[in-house]
């Protein structure tokens, strides 16, 4: 299974060792997922790990780095026109988490944020193949059903 992690699960991750977002970075390699992002999501992660968390988690993040060892999807396939236009549906900010995904082609994109991607209706008018983004959010935050 291919997972496809927004900055914001790294940072998770990296704060609570326990929680949802941690499952998924050290579950990746027990249960064979394939993890993807784009740099500029992992240099989000880190900035906001270092700003916010401890030197813990900020050595923590290097550790589950090494563990689930993702796959950086380059995003400079696409020109600046294509990236305007995802600019229309969603924050400049989560442009290239958006255009990321979308080049990779995951099973699943996996974020925490609700507002720009889970409930943003701009966003399902695209109809992505992305699939269950808001079931993503359940998966992370354990609500299973």
């Amino acid at each position: 299974m291919k997972l496809f992690l927004d900055a914001n699960v790294f940072f998770a991750a990296a704060g609570s060792p326990q929680g949802g977002s941690s499952f998924i970075i050290t579950g990746a390699t027990a249960k064979k997922w394939k993890i993807i992002t784009v740099a500029h999501a992992l240099h989000e992660a880190e900035r906001n790990i270092d700003l916010k968390l401890s030197k813990d988690a900020l050595t923590r993040h290097y550790k589950n780095l090494i563990e689930c060892t993702p796959e950086i999807q380059p995003i400079d396939l696409l020109n600046l026109q294509q990236l305007a236009e995802l600019g229309k549906f969603i924050t400049f900010k989560d442009v290239p988490i958006l255009a990321g995904a979308i080049l990779s082609k995951p099973d699943y994109l996996i974020t925490l944020d609700r507002k720009d991607f889970i409930n943003n209706k701009r966003l399902k008018s695209l109809e992505l193949e992305l699939q269950c983004i808001g079931l993503c959010l359940e998966l992370v935050s354990g609500n299973y059903g």
